[in-house]
């Protein structure tokens, strides 16, 4: 049996510093077995927990989660196995909707594993001579095929591209490799990390009231553990920085940090999600420099009920390129649009009487045709799915970031 020790060691789920090295020849044969073992009762595990979660057949689920704690501790993958057994205590006390969300997570991240065994054995470069070319080129074909089924998708395609573009997935000379299993591994914990966000977000901001440092650091050590392997290297550098400061920084600098941390990661759920997204291209508008005069400046409408954030919003666009017009309700945002004809739009989404939904399908029913950008604080797929029906082409999470905000106006200027 092929065996890379180099790359098993590196995989940062099997815990196996200072213990592959003592394992003697029988030894490490019975380990392969058992990782072996764990990657083909994979999808059997997954199966009858998807049959359990399906029928809400708890005890169903506590067994076979049971019996992959069990099987995670024998392959020496400690944290997983730690997880495990601290959400098993989640069955029968939680609502099905959380248990679900953590079940699909887990799976999603076991099947990740298991790509990376099947890999620390698959490697062709301890072989020699003719064995070692065949091993190549049977490695080497499924990659092309699986890439060749890639490209043979236009919305896969599209949908990569728009992943590549988005600045906090380091995912450049990565994603390009990937063969189709592991891209849809890949996939799929992007779309985990979509659906648990909310949740997270709300157990973070419970355990800093409660001002509970062990369960503010056991939150941040789960969420590093997703954005390492979303490859979301900048974010795992701020969770990391984050970790290390519990109990050494004031609770307002960190609540005010993590306000910050939360937006970042429910802006990157939004534009995970918005790379999806099948949609129209928005009209381009012409390109505009520093020095071109006022009636040539970028028009934007910004509607908003709150006064604070159309004051941010004017202080961040005080720039003479940009002609902003604020107005608080959908009511006279229509009145405006009676008479002016907008570059770009920022709606505000939760406004009393006319909603920014309810304002957007109108803006497009009179014929305005200028992108559509929602200002919001949910990142939740319902809630953008409904704002993209109506003619959302992007979004902003509030409270609103500078930087954020000017690139996400030009990038309607093409």
């Amino acid at each position: 049996m092929v065996i890379n020790r180099e790359r098993l060691l590196a995989i940062s789920d099997l815990k196996l510093a200072g213990k592959l090295d003592d394992m003697d020849d029988s030894t490490l044969a019975s380990y392969l077995q058992l990782l072996n073992s764990f990657s083909a009762s994979l999808p059997d595990y997954e199966k009858r927990i998807n049959d359990a979660l399906a029928s809400r057949n708890n005890d169903a689920l506590t067994i076979t989660l049971t019996i992959v704690w069990d099987t995670l501790k024998k392959i020496n993958a400690d944290e997983l196995a730690l997880d495990c057994g601290e959400h098993l205590s989640w069955i029968g006390s939680k609502k099905h909707e959380k248990v679900e969300a953590y079940a699909r997570y887990l799976m999603t991240i076991l099947r990740i594993l298991s790509v990376e065994i099947q890999k620390a054995q698959q490697d062709p470069g301890e072989l020699s001579g003719a064995e070692n070319d065949e091993t190549a080129r049977n490695n080497q074909a499924p990659d092309s095929a699986e890439k060749a089924k890639i490209n043979d998708d236009p919305s896969r395609r599209t949908f990569i591209e728009r992943l590549l573009e988005i600045s906090d997935l380091k995912l450049a000379g990565k994603i390009e490799l990937m063969g189709d299993e592991e891209l849809d591994n890949y996939l799929q914990l992007l779309d985990s990390f979509i659906e648990t966000l909310p949740s997270l977000e709300e157990k973070i901001n419970s355990s800093l009231k409660m001002k509970n440092n062990d369960l503010f650091a056991k939150l941040l050590m789960d969420l590093r553990f997703v954005l390492e392997r979303m490859y979301a290297e900048e974010l795992v550098q701020d969770c990391t920085k984050q970790i290390n400061s519990i109990g050494t920084t004031s609770t307002e600098k960190t609540e005010a940090y993590m306000r910050y941390f939360l937006s970042n990661l429910s802006m990157l759920s939004i534009d995970i999600q918005m790379a999806g997204q099948k949609m129209d291209e928005p009209p381009a508008l012409p390109e505009r420099s520093p020095d071109d005069d006022p009636s040539t400046s970028i028009r934007i409408l910004a509607v908003d009920d709150t006064a604070f954030f159309l004051t941010i919003l004017k202080k961040i666009l005080s720039d003479r390129k940009y002609l902003l017009t604020c107005v608080a309700s959908g009511r006279d945002a229509l009145k405006y649009l009676e008479k002016h004809e907008p570059d770009i739009f920022l709606l505000d989404i939760e406004m009393p009487g006319m909603d920014g939904y309810e304002l957007a399908a109108k803006i497009k029913e009179i014929g305005q045709k200028a992108p559509i950008i929602f200002l919001t604080g949910n990142a939740q797929k319902d809630y953008l799915a409904k704002a993209v029906k109506v003619g959302a082409v992007d979004f902003i999470i509030k409270p609103i970031n500078k930087e954020v905000l000017i690139s996400k106006i030009h990038k309607y200027l093409r």
